[in-house]
């Protein structure tokens, strides 16, 4: 429903009325319409495991760099990540799943690649939200390889190369 052009805003209401359930159901399983929209989010992130086995760290990063990429420009999540950080300015609720959803996407990134800070995160993924939501298109496979050679050498993983 997020993903129709035009379409109407997901409330609760809607959402039984086009599953076919009711709005308590909906209710008791979720609570709010933010809670549906984040377990959508970590679905779609969820779905595809990444098998890292013989990876580099550069391969590695770039992978995952280009999964947040393709995940972020993905019509639904785009429009469910971007409703929730519309309403996070002004809706506790919102604000939380932001967090926790960004929370999550930074754990996975610190065990699959190496311990990252916060800020060390927003310095390597800022830019592809920053191309998708600022920019609307999704960043170039050029901003991509500069955000691992970044990434690298952000995180102490550089490798020169050999003389």
């Amino acid at each position: 429903m997020l993903a129709e052009p035009g379409g109407a805003p997901l409330t609760l209401s809607a959402l039984a009325a086009e599953a076919q359930v009711s709005r308590r159901t909906l209710y008791v399983h979720w609570g709010t319409i933010q809670q549906v929209i984040s377990d959508a989010v970590t679905f779609e992130q969820a779905r595809e495991p990444l098998d890292t086995s013989g990876m580099s760290p550069r391969e590695l990063l770039r992978s995952l760099l280009v999964g947040i990429r393709t995940s972020i420009h993905d019509p639904a999540s785009n429009v469910a990540l971007a409703t929730m950080l519309s309403q996070a300015a002004q809706n506790p609720e919102a604000a939380e799943v932001v967090r926790s959803t960004g929370a999550a996407g930074h754990s996975h990134f610190s065990e699959l690649l190496a311990p990252t800070s916060t800020e060390q995160y927003a310095q390597i993924v800022g830019p592809l939200l920053y191309a998708e939501f600022v920019g609307r298109a999704p960043a170039s496979d050029e901003l991509v390889d500069e955000l691992v050679e970044r990434g690298l050498h952000i995180l102490g993983l550089a490798v020169s190369e050999p003389a």
